[in-house]
Order: C-alpha cells, then structure tokens, then sequence
C-alpha cells in the first residue's frame, strides 16, 4: 500500500514537473520581469562605442534593443554587461510619415497609394482614443511627495489630462483609471483585460501611460523656450504588430519633432510586448520620471493630445492625414492589402499563360502588342490602325461616286 502511494505521488510530481517545464518553455520569465514597475534604484544606461550616454532609463535593457534618439540617430544594442548596455550607430533615419516611409517596398508604396485614393469613410463615427495605465500607482515625487502611491498614484492624473486635453479637441475618449495593481507579474495582463474592453469600442489608437524612474535631468528639454518634461515612446520588439506599431511611434515623433522640437526624447525598441500585439496603432508613453515635477508632465500631455490629433485627424488646413484611420494591418488594412495581392497574382497567372501559349517573350510580347492595338482599343472605343484605314478607304470611293454634286 505504501508502495503504490509513493508512486502516485511520483506520478504526480513528475506531471506536475513536466507541465511547469512546458510553462517555462512558452514564456520567457525575463519578459515577465520586463514588465515590472520602475525601480528607481535601477538605472539602465545605453552608451556607444566611444562611451557617449545614449540614454538612460529604469526599463531594462537587452541586446538586440533598438533606440531613436531626438536627433533621429537609429542605434542597436550589442552587449549588456552590469547596467551598461553598448550600442552601435545603424544609420540615421527617415522618421516614417503618416503617408509612409522614405525607404518603402514598391508594394507597401502601391498599397499607400491605393489606399489613400480611397476616401475614408467614418459614417459619423466618432473619433476616438482609448488611454489606460498599466502601472496606476506610479507617482512623481514633485507633487504627490512619493514615487508609488497604492492603488493609484500621480500617473493616473497625467493619463486624465491627456484624456481631457483631446476631449477639448473633441475627440472621444475610452479611458480606464483601473490602476491594476499591485505592480507583479501579473500587471499587463489584468490591464490586457482593460484594453481588451476598450478595443470593443473601436478606437483608432491606444496609449499606456506610464512614467520612467531617472535622475530629474534625463527627461528635461527646452521645448517652445520653456524647460519642459520629455515624453519617450515605447515599442515592444515581441508582437506581431511590431512593424505597425513602431511606424505609429515614428509618425508621432515626426509630428512632434515639426510642431514641439524637443517634446519627444526618442523611440525606444525594448524587449516584451506590452499588449501591443492587441493593435496596429498601440503606443506606450513614457511621461518624464518620478523626479520630474506631475504638473509640468501634465502640461506635456497637453502638447502630446496635439501631436497624436494631428497624426490621427490633420490639421483643420490640410484636412485627414494619409493613412488614418485606416491603416495596414488596422480594420480595413489587411482586407486591402489581400486585395492588392490577388491583383499580383493574377497578373503573374496571365504572364505566365501568354509565356506557355505563345512559346517565347517575343511572341508574347508580340501578341500583348496586338491586343494593345485592336482589341483593348476596341474597347475602349478608339478605332484601330485597320479600322480606320477601311474608313479611309470608303470615304474615298464615296467622293469617287458622288461626282461634281459632291464637291
């Protein structure tokens, strides 16, 4: 009898095992860790190859992180050893505009063409922005006299201003104060549970609030001719919407760097996903750290609710931005993108048959002009090189038989 209850309780502990084994396996534990609260007793600082500070921030850093500084300047991380990570200058980048990039595919440059000669059409629906705090009791120690408050701290004012600074834009906002505490393991998914609510809504983009935890001076800039608190953006390298994603985030700072030079500090590419595999026009937004002052973040959200209007809505001068609020990979993006694809391939089909048919590309080459020529002028209702030569010719005997009453 003891026997078998050693091995039952074997059996068990090995099942037990094998499905943590499993666990572990699916997701890496160091993204879960990723996704904790700053700690301001943990500063991250990215250097390059000289040891001039790229940045530095409480968000941890990992090689193959990618950083857009204010100048634009696109580095990559290529080793991370005791809080110092080192970064290699990629290139200089052309932020990606609303319309697209400078460097776009042929294919991405037609589906931006065929989509933006598309009118959109909202049918009075309502513009609209959906803005959540994943880590509520982040605080700022200059006007709330802590850097955590439990359950919902500073950062939860700065996510309402932004709320109502585009609601005086008159743009509809989805906000939660959930404040999804405590800040565990578990934070980004009870506030996954809350966009999951807001998506149902329909809005065309989604913003995270949060603040980093660095000395006061790594966020502060003179923006406008005041000293003002930065706001960095956030992409996670680890969802499909990745690309969709950081197209927003240059789109944002390309707005931002022409109307509030200075306002946006960078782009951080960092590890984990941070729910933003959810939608295509997801954002996480660093407003200044726990040393910053809240009532200048709050007037930095305020700069910010123009930046994102003007992205997603243009300017009363130059009506709706290409791209918006139908985008790649967004409601109506993917049914366009398949289209375009269908169109591809059956021109490939077609060339294909001509080549099989007419036994050579000068022969088919050869029959494309005769269908260019006749028939699809036909069509179109222009009379061919032959047509028109019959024309001619009974024109000519008509005169003939007409005689001197014709003239």
């Amino acid at each position: 009898m003891k026997n078998r209850t050693l091995r039952n309780l074997t059996l068990c502990f090995a099942v037990c095992l094998l499905i943590f084994s499993v666990t572990v396996a699916a997701v890496d534990l160091e993204d879960i860790f990723d996704e904790f609260e700053h700690k301001s007793d943990t500063v991250y600082t990215m250097v390059d190859g000289d040891g001039t500070v790229i940045m530095r921030t409480a968000r941890r850093i990992h090689p193959g992180d990618e950083y857009i500084n204010s100048d634009n300047n696109y580095y990559r991380v290529i080793a991370v050893e005791e809080g110092q990570a080192t970064a290699q200058l990629v290139e200089r980048v052309v932020l990606a505009a609303p319309g697209g990039s400078a460097d776009e595919g042929w294919f991405a440059r037609a589906e931006r063409l065929l989509r933006n000669a598309i009118p959109v059409q909202r049918g009075g629906q309502a513009r609209k922005i959906a803005i959540y705090n994943s880590h509520g009791a982040e605080s700022y120690i200059k006007g709330d006299g802590t850097e955590s408050k439990d359950p919902g701290g500073g950062i939860i004012d700065v996510g309402n201003s932004l709320a109502q600074s585009l609601e005086q834009k008159g743009i509809e906002v989805v906000r939660s104060e959930e404040p999804h505490t405590p800040h565990d393991a578990g934070a980004y998914q009870r506030s996954r549970r809350t966009a999951e609510e807001a998506l149902k809504q329909g809005p065309d983009a989604m913003v995270d609030v949060h603040r980093d935890a660095v000395p006061e001076g790594e966020y502060l800039a003179e923006v406008q001719g005041q000293q003002r608190v930065q706001i960095q953006l956030v992409v996670g390298r680890q969802n499909q919407n990745m690309a969709n994603n950081r197209e927003f985030a240059e789109g944002l700072k390309k707005v931002a760097d022409e109307k509030y030079p200075g306002l946006i500090k960078g782009i951080f590419l960092a590890r984990g996903s941070y729910n933003q595999d959810m939608s295509p026009r997801a954002t996480l937004i660093e407003v200044g750290s726990h040393t910053n002052d809240k009532g200048q973040a709050e007037e930095s959200v305020d700069l910010f609710a123009d930046v994102l209007s003007i992205y997603l809505y243009g300017t009363d001068e130059g009506g709706e931005f290409a791209g918006g609020p139908t985008t790649p990979g967004g409601p109506g993006g993917t049914a366009l993108r398949a289209f375009l694809w269908l169109i591809l391939v059956s021109i490939i089909a077609v060339a294909a048959y001509l080549m099989i048919s007419t036994g050579g590309i000068e022969e088919m080459k050869q029959k494309l002009r005769q269908f260019k020529n006749k028939e699809f002028m036909n069509f179109l209702g222009a009379p061919s090189d032959k047509s028109e030569q019959d024309s001619s010719e009974e024109t000519k005997e008509e005169q003939d038989d007409s005689g001197p009453e014709g003239s």
